[in-house]
């Protein structure tokens, strides 16, 4: 009894921390964008497609769909580069603006991340999180 007691506090408080209080999120900045106005696609390349990593970030599970970009390739690191003939696998997924912040402070856009609005192969457009400046390790790094 008192294990199951200790397991259920254990979970509330793992619930409570990825649902109500980001608190392992990095704070926004003056750079980060502005927020849509409502809710949003968001094309995912890299940590993004792997739904644990979005369960902690956006604060709820979150199903995604396989989608692609044309044109596109990942380069050095996580980043994506143009590449004629090049298609690059992700999947996409339906965010809120309240939970399209908390990406942005994951992706630290604005600082390292920039957001683009790109078109996906199927027509359709989705954001997408796009390295700043220095390509490959150096970017990454603080």
């Amino acid at each position: 009894m008192k294990l199951t007691l200790i397991a259920l506090t254990v979970l509330a408080a793992l619930w409570y921390a990825v649902t109500r209080a980001p608190f392992y999120l990095p704070p926004t900045d003056a750079a980060t964008p502005a927020l849509p106005d409502g809710p949003a696609r968001v094309f995912g390349f890299a940590t993004l497609t792997n739904p644990l990593v979005r369960l902690v970030v956006v604060g709820r599970w979150v199903p995604a769909e396989p989608a692609r970009l044309r044109g596109w390739r990942r380069g050095a690191g996580r980043n994506i580069v143009e590449g004629p003939d090049m298609v690059l696998d992700g999947v996409v997924f339906t965010v809120s603006p309240q939970e399209m912040l908390r990406l942005d402070r994951y992706e630290r856009t604005g600082r390292r991340y920039r957001r683009d609005l790109m078109m996906l192969e199927d027509g359709s457009s989705a954001w997408v999180y796009r390295l700043i400046g220095t390509q490959g390790l150096e970017a990454v790094e603080d």
